[in-house]
């Protein structure tokens, strides 16, 4: 059996356009999942730092500390997410940034309020 000739032979531009269209492919297939992907949960909820036992203010410290990791992840994404877009989304950007804030300032005055009662 005799094998097929080639015909046509690749020129540079050819190889351009074949890499581009496989970045373009690429680029479709991941962008969307790479959007859907920014996601963060609502900040947890604190005890009364008042009457939480120390147990309690220990748990409640945890999961602040793993709130605000998620939130910067959270903003990691969403700058990712505007570099492929062309901007970002700088309303839900500033919207985590204050609801980390206010969950840092409210778990302080409960563990003040905690440390108070308990000396």
């Amino acid at each position: 059996m005799q094998k097929a000739k080639r015909t046509g032979s690749v020129t540079p531009a050819s190889a351009v356009a074949t890499v581009a269209l496989l970045l373009t492919v690429t680029f479709l297939v991941n962008v969307p999942a790479a959007m859907a992907a920014c996601d963060i949960g609502d900040p947890p909820g604190l005890p009364d730092g008042g009457s939480a036992s120390e147990a309690d203010m220990a748990v409640a410290a945890k999961s602040v500390k793993a709130y605000i990791v998620a939130t910067e992840e959270y903003q990691a994404c969403l700058t990712a997410e505007g570099k492929v877009r062309g901007r970002v989304d700088a309303e839900s950007y500033n919207k985590s940034t204050e609801r980390m804030e206010k969950l840092a300032a409210d778990f302080n005055k409960r563990l003040k309020a905690f440390k108070s009662k308990n000396g």
